[in-house]
């Protein structure tokens, strides 16, 4: 995959995690919410609760059996009531608690009634229908309520409720036994009198506050029954009450809560941006600045990659592998090292240029200096007045003249394909011929030329129909050196054969007399530049570079060449040349 889309796939992916950490924040933080307000409908003995509360309370497997929530039960242990679930034909299929008193089948004026009046005996009764499985149930939640059970025990055992001076001892003690208090108003609701009163209506009551208590009974400390004595007079009893959960308390709690939760989103992302940024520190910002001490590296001349204390490339570990943070920038990291290679490259050849350069003018200034003083020392002689020249002398120092610049302009020559060769720019034409008649026309053209005359030139093949990709100029030249070099360093009468051989590799190519040979250290020196062996006829004659540019010359043909000779025991130069597969 390309950098791009390993970009792409990784930000991506990154923003995906952000959003995927997000949403769970926000769905832990909606069950808590929805736990709380479960809890809050448990704690005011299910008065809040809703049919949607019920079907998230109660559930029935594909066995038919039921299952309540113990939130659902602890909220009916709490006012120490029972719950009763009927199906659409009035039957009971699931009861917690259930009196024995209360029936198991109901008639449809039955639960009438026992709606109208929110009461089923002594019992207080809430309902709910709630659709449970695609089907429709009535759900009844009764309880007792203490306060109106101590109205219902004085109608009972006083004659006179109305007179709370007179009541027995027995009756005080009941209502003593359960914690309640008892309040006698006239009709414009001031209070006349009262027993064990722990709330204080100085300022009397109204029948609105009743109402208000009847429907939303958890927000009072007490809970309240009442019955009219007369137009006049009614009564009012209170114990204190289970469900006492306020609103604004459980609003503090809900807004107490939503802080907790805000404060810990914003911890949960401050962390989490944290370890991101450190992560992507790590991640992009090593790569980037190791990247960037690579660049300033290669502008000092430093033509690697940045290294540890211990030497090896920061990018990568013992093994030579990439490391983990750099392996997303792999394509960088691969250019840059083409980059480093290239760079080192072009500077070893800068210098290899140079130092050719500065060897080309060094040789040739050196090797004209001498046909330079012969020609400057007979042109003084010729423009001398001291001195009379006859015709025979004139013509002598010409001719000498002649030779000395015909040796400069080869030498000049030389240099210059030498230099060309160094430098790897000479063009080459390769095509292919067939070796034997090309071999053999070069050495038939080379006997016949008048240096070569006393010498056994020939050539040696048992090959005939070999073919090979060369550049018939530049190869004629490599064998002419090498001929005319055995040529230079033996006596007349000198064997010298070239041979063709070939193998499934290569074609070699062998020079071979049975001159005077060579010893070791002129061996290693043959193929240096300006180089002449102790056997050269003539020190003056050639540039002293035919070797060198021979050598240089198989090397573009695929080539290497080797030499084996002892003196006395003549020469043998071999060069084999790689075959193209």
């Amino acid at each position: 995959m390309r950098l791009r889309g390993k970009l792409v796939l990784h930000f991506t992916s990154q923003i995906f995690l952000i959003l995927m950490l997000v949403i769970a924040v926000l769905s832990l933080s909606f069950i808590f919410f929805a736990l709380r307000l479960s809890e809050s409908e448990a704690d005011a003995g299910l008065a809040k609760a809703t049919s949607d509360t019920f079907e998230t309370w109660v559930t029935i497997d594909y066995d038919n059996n039921w299952h309540i929530d113990d939130t659902l039960k602890a909220a009916v242990d709490k006012q120490r009531g029972w719950l009763q679930i009927l199906n659409e034909k009035e039957k009971t299929v699931y009861s917690y608690h259930l009196p024995r008193e209360i029936q198991r089948e109901y008639h449809k004026e039955d639960l009438v009634t026992a709606f109208a009046q929110k009461k089923i005996n002594k019992y207080q009764v809430n309902f709910w229908s709630a659709n449970l499985n695609e089907k429709d149930y009535v759900i009844l939640f009764g309880w007792e309520s203490k306060s109106d059970t101590i109205l219902s025990y004085l109608e009972k055992e006083e004659k006179n409720p109305s007179s709370l001076s007179s009541y027995k001892k027995s009756t005080l003690d009941f209502i003593k036994k359960n914690k309640g208090s008892v309040y006698l108003f006239n009709e414009k609701g001031k209070l006349l009198q009262s027993i064990f009163s722990d709330i204080d209506y100085s300022k009397g009551i109204t029948e609105l506050e009743l109402l208000k208590y009847q429907s939303k009974p958890w927000n009072y400390e007490h809970e309240f029954s009442y019955r009219r004595l007369s137009a006049t007079e009614w009564l009012i009893a209170a114990t204190p009450n289970p469900i006492y959960n306020p609103d604004h308390e459980f609003n503090r709690s809900i807004i107490g809560l939503a802080l907790k939760i805000i404060v810990l989103m914003i911890g949960i992302l401050l962390f989490s941006i944290t370890i991101m940024t450190l992560w992507y520190s790590f991640r992009f910002g090593m790569p980037i600045i190791h990247s960037i001490k690579w660049v300033v590296n290669l502008s000092k001349g430093r033509f690697e990659e940045p290294k540890n204390r211990k030497g090896l490339p920061r990018s990568r570990n013992k093994k030579g592998k990439r490391k983990q943070p750099y392996r997303l920038f792999n394509e960088v990291f691969e250019s840059m090292e083409q980059l480093t290679e290239t760079l080192k490259k072009d500077e070893q050849d800068r210098k290899k240029i140079q130092a050719t350069r500065e060897e080309w003018i060094a040789g040739l200034s050196h090797d004209l200096k001498t046909p330079l003083s012969t020609i400057y020392g007979y042109s003084m002689m010729l423009e001398s007045p001291n001195y009379e020249w006859s015709k025979e002398e004139i013509s002598e120092i010409g001719q000498v003249m002649k030779e000395k610049s015909d040796y400069m302009s080869q030498l000049i020559e030389d240099l210059n394909l030498t230099y060309r060769l160094k430098n790897g720019a000479l063009p080459i034409k390769r095509e292919t011929v067939r070796l034997v008649p090309f071999l053999k026309k070069v050495v038939e053209e080379f006997k016949r030329y008048p240096f070569s005359e006393g010498y056994q030139v020939s050539f040696e093949s048992q090959l005939e129909d070999t073919k090979f990709s060369i550049d018939k100029g530049w190869f004629r030249r490599i064998l002419e050196n090498l001929l005319a070099n055995a040529v230079k360093h033996n006596e007349k009468g000198t064997e010298i054969k070239v041979i063709l051989e070939e193998t499934k590799q290569h074609i070699v190519l062998k020079i071979a007399d049975n001159g005077r040979g060579m010893d070791s250290e002129t061996v290693s020196k043959l193929f240096n530049r300006y180089y002449r062996g102790t056997h050269t006829k003539d020190s003056t004659e050639g540039s002293g570079l035919g070797l060198a540019i021979s050598l240089e010359l198989v090397h573009l043909h695929d080539g290497c060449i080797e030499v084996d000779s002892r003196t006395g025991h003549g020469t043998e130069i071999t060069m084999e040349f790689k075959k193209k597969q």
